[in-house]
């Protein structure tokens, strides 16, 4: 009887020991999942940046395109003269923001 409870004693102490290294491991576990997690938030941040870049590049390629098309107009006696600019392209705030821009009423 006495050699049973030791036997049943010995292997809930080996249960024990192996419940506290399942704890310690997911203690660790624990830890690295966070840092995962915030390796993820800062992956996302700069997903949305490039979103934003990627979404304004079909207008960049137009302008580009709708720019390049002014080489077309020119005849061949412009070429002899040097190389031909595409047209300027300029920059309109269709916006109105008068904080923005200048006056030219002087203060009084």
């Amino acid at each position: 009887m006495k050699t049973s409870l030791q036997t049943k004693i010995k292997q809930k102490e080996e249960e024990l020991k192996d419940l506290q290294e399942i704890r310690s491991y997911t203690g660790v576990l624990t830890e690295q999942l966070e840092q995962i997690e915030k390796k993820l938030d800062e992956l996302a941040g700069g997903a949305e940046s490039v979103a934003l870049v990627l979404s304004s590049w079909q207008n960049i390629m137009s302008s580009v395109s709708l720019a390049s098309l002014g080489v077309l107009n020119y005849a061949k006696k412009d070429y002899e003269l040097g190389c031909p600019l595409p047209e300027p392209l300029v920059r309109i705030n269709l916006h109105k923001d008068n904080e923005n821009l200048p006056t030219t009423e002087s203060d009084p």
